[in-house]
């Protein structure tokens, strides 16, 4: 298992889509005086790879992806996709926040269409790849319903088909299961893995779970309190696909969760650097 403070540059493959921030940080201005909130960060995510965030409370998690949806300029360094530097959400991203954000007064169908609708995509070859996304995540027979008929899970769901509808190179996740009951979020996460398995798009996963982020990730990224820097990169390597309960690997992810969390321990020292 290897591990960094510093990342070294990440790969690309064929579509060429990868995640670089360069010495980024971030800086509010507040009444009580400027507040150093992130950095600077340097993380380089390969295209199709699979990368989780862990960090106390504060940390400038959301933050960072916030930076990489282009929905937050840096105060300082650089963020790009794909090479290009990210001047507001790239058209190659789909993003999943902790709410769903479905909009109550369309059906399940229509709100997992909202981004072919605001694109203007082919109405007929959206909406059968909508319907395939919802059968593939159990929602088939849902899509006539309102996001209010439905369960917490249900609904998150049902944003991450909205999400995965233009078939996004490139997808950003922030604590996308938080709100749910323990045994909603475990069957949620063997879903992410399974749609990550079947399309491959690089993900970007903000989390407060270590068992998580071990479950789902190639990589783990370990943030430290506020500013927040990173402190850790661990390469998960039990193979795919990853159950909670597998007892062959589970020596493995145990020793793993245990390092993060002593990690994550006020006053612990950060993993030596590379090279």
């Amino acid at each position: 298992m290897s591990s960094a403070a510093t990342l070294s540059a990440g790969k690309t493959d064929e579509r060429g889509v990868a995640i670089q921030m360069d010495a980024v940080t971030i800086r509010y201005n507040t009444r009580t005086g400027p507040v150093h909130a992130l950095g600077p960060i340097d993380l380089d995510i390969a295209a199709g790879e699979f990368v989780s965030i862990i960090g106390p409370s504060g940390c400038g998690k959301s933050t960072t992806s916030k930076v990489v949806s282009g929905l937050l300029k840096p105060s300082a360094g650089e963020a790009r996709v794909g090479g290009e530097r990210i001047t507001k959400p790239p058209q190659s991203m789909g993003i999943v926040f902790q709410d769903s954000l479905l909009m109550d007064w369309r059906t399940v169908l229509q709100n997992v269409l909202l981004p072919a609708d605001m694109r203007k995509r082919p109405k007929k070859e959206s909406v059968a790849t909508a319907m395939e996304l919802l059968a593939s995540a159990g929602l088939a027979g849902f899509e006539e319903k309102r996001p209010y008929e439905l369960s917490g899970g249900m609904r998150q769901r049902v944003a991450i088909c909205r999400a995965l509808l233009l078939e996004p190179e490139l997808l950003v996740m922030d604590e996308p299961f938080g709100a749910l009951d323990a045994l909603t979020r475990d069957r949620m996460g063997l879903e992410l893995q399974r749609i990550w398995m079947e399309r491959r798009p690089t993900v970007l996963l903000i989390t407060h779970s270590i068992s998580e982020a071990v479950l789902l990730s190639d990589r783990i990224i370990v943030m430290s309190g506020r500013p927040g820097t990173i402190i850790a990169d661990y390469q998960v390597e039990t193979p795919r696909p990853r159950e909670f309960a597998d007892p062959e690997h589970a020596t493995y992810r145990a020793d793993l969760i245990s390092k993060i969390r002593r990690l994550l321990e006020p006053g612990a020292a950060a993993e030596p650097a590379r090279g």
